[in-house]
């Protein structure tokens, strides 16, 4: 009786947990490729966590330098599991050092804690693994960086900028708007390993 009893409190105890549905970058890189999302696609509604099953995301991971438009690159990727709330995502973070052709630094994100990093990953489109920045929002950048390592070298990375066209400007807090010039450079670029 006492088995009987402990057994019905445990199995209990697992049909109240809400199992993990778990879909992998694949399927949601494909599902977003999609007109239908929902032919063929994982109950999308349901995911509670998207995995890189296949560990495409550790290709980005590490420490890449580049120049571009007079400027010097520093960023490192750093790959998080379960990273979110209510649906949790594997994602590659960035942090990045930007410094003009003196020298100077211009921008510098590298001792941002995890919860303020404006440079992190959302998924893949093909070969690029597409990722949102937030520089100066009150110039109105932000947008879309695509990362892409090659097929041939992949100690080379290229990096592209898209920069969002839609936005409030408000020109007392960016009044050389007219002038501003993006801290991401808006053609490729392309980025070595370290």
């Amino acid at each position: 009786m006492k088995n009987t009893l402990l057994i019905f409190v445990f199995l209990s105890i697992i049909i109240s947990c809400k199992a993990q549905v778990i879909g992998t970058l694949e399927q949601l890189e494909e599902c977003a490729m999609r007109t239908n999302h929902d032919d063929g696609c994982p109950d999308l509604e349901n995911i509670t966590y998207v995995k890189d099953t296949n560990n495409r995301l550790n290709q980005f991971v590490g420490t890449w330098k580049g120049n571009s438009g007079g400027k010097q690159y520093e960023i490192h990727f750093e790959k998080k599991l379960q990273n979110g709330e209510d649906v949790k995502w594997d994602r590659i973070f960035g942090r990045m050092i930007i410094k003009d052709n003196s020298g100077s630094t211009i921008y510098n994100s590298m001792n941002e804690i995890d919860n303020n990093i404006s440079f992190f990953g959302d998924n893949f489109q093909k070969r690029s693994y597409v990722m949102h920045f937030v520089g100066n929002y009150d110039c109105l950048e932000s947008g879309d960086v695509f990362i892409e390592t090659r097929i041939v070298n992949p100690n080379e990375m290229t990096l592209y900028y898209s920069q969002d066209k839609d936005g409030f400007l408000n020109p007392a807090k960016c009044p050389n708007f007219s002038t501003y010039i993006p801290l991401l450079p808006t053609q490729k670029m392309t980025l070595t390993k370290q």
